[in-house]
């Protein structure tokens, strides 16, 4: 049974994010590699499936669901989801995914590999070094009550008593996602909280940060491998203070703080930074990265309550840079207003305490 669950669990975290985010990969085509591919697809795939799952549970607890209610209901749009993505992919994009895959890797050099092997060393640790912190008892805690009562913040997680006003935590269901994952795989809630999500969480940020190095050093491999080994380093040895995004990253990364400082805020520092270097290029920008900015201004909302208004204060920050900048309106207003829908779980929070 528990490697069965691991599998599963390898399956959600793994496999699904990079059949969702082959489409989008591919249609903004920045692939240079095999593993850019792979590394794209893995973290468009993920801002996708954290997107479609916040409003979808905040919309559930709202209405009383039971938490199997809202996780059918979540199954069922993910489906969805999934199997029109999948059908764009292999007809819209059947030519340039073949192309993509006849792609030979670039070699990654001796820093590329160093860098490797601290991921490994990471992944490895998160595994051995099980540390508990105390946001656990409430966090941890409001996902088991999902799974054993079948019900989401009616229970106080340090007492068992009713929850008097719940709505600082349920606008942003972090903890629900960890249920979500304990329900599909059948393993217990406090394992997967601290087993398998921190290894999928650093795999996240070692993947925006390469595609972000794709950015920078475009192909050249040895300097994008040198880039990946820093990245490694700082994260391994930041951890000099417990408020540090190194320190949530590795000995938090069950918690939505560590999702939204190490993965959400940096992936959209790189959509910003996509949005303007496309536009002084091709005087123009693809739609999807608007998109995925929306998007991510979700998936920053299901992090935290006021993840929301971080990703909006970043995408209006770069809105302006890029008004100033080239003097143009339309792109910065349109990132302004894909960046807006997210901020209706900040003001709803608001409004019913």
């Amino acid at each position: 049974m528990m490697i069965t669950g691991i599998l599963i669990t390898i399956c959600i975290e793994l496999l699904l994010p990079v059949l969702m985010g082959l489409a989008v990969s591919l249609a903004l085509g920045e692939i240079r590699s095999k593993l850019d591919l792979l590394a794209q697809s893995f973290v468009y795939g993920q801002i996708i499936i954290f997107a479609l799952f916040q409003p979808i549970f905040v919309f559930a607890i709202l209405k009383d669901y039971r938490f199997s209610k809202g996780a059918a209901l979540f199954g069922a749009v993910l489906a969805v989801v999934l199997l029109t993505l999948i059908v764009v992919t292999f007809t819209g994009y059947r030519k340039d995914l073949v192309k993509t895959l006849k792609l030979k890797n670039m070699n990654p050099g001796i820093w590329g590999i160093a860098a490797l092997v601290i991921l490994g060393i990471m992944i490895v640790m998160s595994f051995l070094k099980a540390y508990y912190d105390g946001d656990d008892s409430y966090y941890v805690a409001a996902a088991a009550e999902g799974i054993n009562s079948d019900s989401m913040y009616k229970k106080e997680p340090y007492t068992g008593d009713a929850i008097l006003s719940p709505y600082r935590y349920l606008f942003a269901p972090f903890p629900m996602w960890i249920a979500f994952l304990s329900k599909l795989s059948g393993i217990k809630v406090a394992a997967v909280a601290h087993t398998m999500i921190p290894w999928c969480m650093i795999l996240f940020v070692f993947a925006v940060m390469y595609i972000m190095s794709g950015y920078l050093f475009k192909d050249d491999s040895k300097k994008r491998g040198l880039f990946m080994f820093f990245v490694s380093v700082l994260i391994m040895f930041g951890d000099y203070s417990i408020h540090t995004p190194e320190n949530f990253l590795l000995a938090r990364s069950r918690q939505g703080k560590a999702a939204l400082a190490s993965f959400i805020l940096p992936f959209m520092v790189f959509l910003i930074y996509g949005i303007i270097r496309e536009f002084e290029d091709r005087k123009k920008v693809n739609p999807v990265r608007f998109v995925l900015i929306l998007l991510t201004g979700f998936a920053g909302a299901l992090c935290s309550t006021l993840g929301g208004v971080l990703c909006v204060s970043l995408t209006l920050t770069g809105a302006l840079c890029m008004l100033l900048t080239y003097r143009k309106f339309k792109y910065p207003f349109v990132m302004a207003i894909c960046s807006m829908p997210c901020l209706i779980f900040p003001v709803l929070y608001f409004v019913m305490r």
